[in-house]
């Protein structure tokens, strides 16, 4: 008997530490990036090391005590300039968790441009000198630490109070203190609720505490902090979007929340509580910005974009706004393990982005010591923190959407044309659909729509999109094009009716071959449900459906619990017939077992499959993406030979496959024939 275990991922960050608050020295556990282990545990001395747990997909758990936190951060920030790339955790099982595979990111949003005038209103408000006086002010306090009963709690309320200020008069504004059992700062949370889609909801976020690693445990919780670029200059920059907001009377479409985190620098404790309650909740969190240092410009580029353990759709969607909107100089960096309170989003499966003030080698060299202050920022003043609040402003409008009342009002609607396909055309495979569009201010998107329903959004011209006519039956559809601009206006075309005729074939099952064929010469060979189950589990028919029955299915398990193949495709991706030399898309059904990270799934091709003995070649071999039933596509060119298949192999085991028929309890073998032009 096999033992499984569930793992969900959690992450952390930035520059942990240890409470002289608590009676004792605790045992405490944190998750790391692997290649810093031997770096870090060879840093201590006289024997107290850190303890190595576990090691797996490159991230590794350590053992140690809560006073030497503090010392990791240090380790990691001098050496790998990180902040501090690993995550706290209170117990073992919490750490084990992080070793496992990433919840799955949950459906994206549309993302478009198309609120140019609110961009620009909010930007027509945003004041360095607002800014400053916010840094100034948190950087007042002497220590913002997570367990500063004085510091770390004042300069919360402070910030709840300023909030509920800017929002005076608003019903739809709400501002509370956001508190947490294990240590006395609170977190900060302004929440705007949408006129149009409230129950999604947008995250703006940067932390509140502060940390000064160059002295010892027991000092840290008065030691000098201010913070004021790592990172005050974050939440000021988070605190001006939002009061430029509130003074020019915006309202969301989507609920907005604003949000200044607890407890970031001793392992994202406060965002990762939050984050969880969140998907605890259901709620339908469908974008987060982190603003984590906005103050310092320490390479020539204006900011960075990163892009591990961030959602890489938002990224080019945010990437596209800066580009828009300010014209900004941009690179890309990667900020290892856990580098900000991001990531307690990212671990959830919601979409997360952070911008960053510098490349990692040039960061800021004075964060986490008593000299983080706001002279020892760029020129002493807030313009760098400012380039941050216009990118949040836009971020807010675009991905937020909504208005401001006594903006002009655009109410010209666009001109929109289909230019292809043309009426009572018929199509087959891979379409064109082809449309010019114009706007008197312009043009945000054009969406692309086969019998009523959008399929496709392109927000700049050409406008086309290529329509994969085989995702529907046979027939008769309409298509057509919709134009939007920035105002909400749109004009769509007259629908115009094509004839599908695809050549789609659904297998049989062969008597000779034992398995699946498309005896036909097509452009699709789809097993439909046919292949469900394993060997007795399900049951599945005709088992064990490979090629003259040779390669049997094991019977271990249950059925939509233990690993399967529930079905299996082969289609040519220009939709035209089988033929050698053409590419095609293998989509493989299976069932993942509730650790996934166990399994693995092998795609092999055979040039003849009614040889006595086929010579499988290949594919790939994947780990699925999460557990139960998940679809996973890979591609290939067809060689020549008249007779070929595809075999999906699903089996636990991670190994490298040696063959296309794996021994195992767990496994499964389905092949799918066809006939290639």
């Amino acid at each position: 008997m096999r033992l499984k275990r569930v793992v969900p991922v959690v992450v952390s960050l930035c520059c942990a530490t240890a409470s002289a608050e608590e009676p004792r020295d605790k045992e405490v556990y944190i998750s790391i990036g692997s290649e810093t282990v031997g770096t870090v545990r060879s840093s201590f001395r006289g024997g107290n090391a850190p303890t190595l747990v576990r090691e797996a997909n490159g991230v590794s758990v350590l053992k140690l005590t809560e006073s030497q936190l503090g010392d990791v951060s240090a380790i990691m920030h001098d050496k790998y300039h990180r902040c501090a790339g690993f995550m706290a955790h209170d117990t073992q099982e919490a750490a084990l968790a992080a070793l496992g595979p990433a919840q799955p990111v949950q459906s994206l949003v549309s993302y478009t441009l198309d609120n140019a005038p609110v961009v620009n209103s909010l930007f027509s408000g945003l004041q360095e000198a607002s800014l400053r006086s916010t840094i100034i002010q948190l950087a007042s306090y002497t220590n913002r630490y997570y367990n500063n009963s004085t510091g770390g709690t004042q300069s919360a309320s402070w910030l709840r109070d300023t909030w509920t200020s800017y929002a005076s008069g608003r019903d739809d504004v709400s501002v509370q203190l956001y508190t947490h059992s294990g240590w006395t700062q609170p977190s900060v949370i302004a929440t705007v609720t949408g006129t149009v889609y409230p129950d999604e909801v947008v995250v703006i976020g940067g932390h509140l505490d502060s940390i000064n690693i160059n002295v010892s445990s027991s000092s840290r919780p008065t030691a000098t902090a201010p913070g004021a670029d790592d990172d005050a200059s974050g939440v000021a920059t988070l605190s001006e979007v939002f009061r430029v907001a509130m003074a020019k009377g915006y309202k969301p479409a989507r609920t907005v929340k604003f949000m200044a985190y607890a407890a970031e620098e001793v392992g994202l404790y406060g965002s990762q509580a939050i984050a969880q309650a969140h998907k605890s909740a259901g709620a339908n969190v469908v974008g987060v910005l982190q603003l984590d240092m906005t103050n310092y410009r320490g390479s020539s580029w204006d900011l960075t974009l990163v892009t591990d353990n961030t959602n890489a759709a938002q990224n080019a969607f945010l990437g596209n706004l800066i580009d828009t909107y300010t014209g900004y100089t941009r690179t890309n960096i990667t900020c290892g393990y856990g580098c900000s309170d991001h990531a307690s989003w990212t671990a959830q499966g919601y979409p997360a982005s952070l911008p960053f003030e510098a490349q990692m080698n040039n960061d800021n060299p004075n964060i986490h010591t008593a000299n983080d202050t706001l002279a020892n920022s760029t020129d002493g003043n807030a313009n760098n923190a400012l380039k941050f609040a216009r990118i949040g402003a836009a971020y807010l409008a675009e991905l937020g959407k909504g208005t401001i009342p006594g903006l002009p009002t655009d109410t010209t609607p666009p001109t929109v044309s289909l230019t292809a396909p043309a009426s009572g055309a018929t199509v087959n495979g891979t379409t064109s659909i082809t449309a010019t569009a114009s706007d008197n201010v312009g043009v945000s998107k054009v969406e692309f729509l086969v019998d009523g329903v959008v399929k496709g959004t392109i927000v700049s011209s050409p406008y086309s999109y290529a329509w994969d006519s085989r995702t529907v039956a046979n027939g008769s559809h309409t298509v057509a094009a919709k134009a939007h601009d920035g105002s909400g206006n749109t004009t769509t075309t007259t629908a115009r009716t094509v004839t599908v005729a695809n050549v789609s074939t659904t297998g049989t099952y062969d008597s000779t071959y034992k398995t699946l064929r498309c005896s036909a010469a097509a452009a699709t060979c789809d097993s439909g449900t046919l292949f469900n189950g394993r060997g007795s589990l399900g049951p599945e028919l005709n088992t064990p459906n490979t090629l003259r029955g040779t390669c049997k299915d094991a019977s271990s398990g249950t059925y939509k619990s233990d690993e399967s193949m529930e079905a299996l495709k082969v289609s040519t991706v220009d939709g035209s017939n089988f033929a050698a030399g053409k590419q095609v898309k293998v989509e493989a059904t299976v069932w993942a077992y509730a650790t996934p990270s166990s399994d693995r799934l092998d795609l092999y091709y055979t040039a003849n499959s009614t040889a006595t003995t086929p010579v499988w070649t290949l594919i790939t071999s994947v780990t699925p993406p999460g557990p139960g039933q998940q679809t996973i596509s890979a591609t290939y060119t067809l060689p020549a030979g008249a007779n070929q298949a595809v075999r999906a192999q699903m089996r636990y085991g991670t190994s490298t496959p040696t063959s296309a028929c794996i021994s195992g309890e767990y496994n499964d073998r389905d092949d799918l024939m066809f006939t290639v032009q």
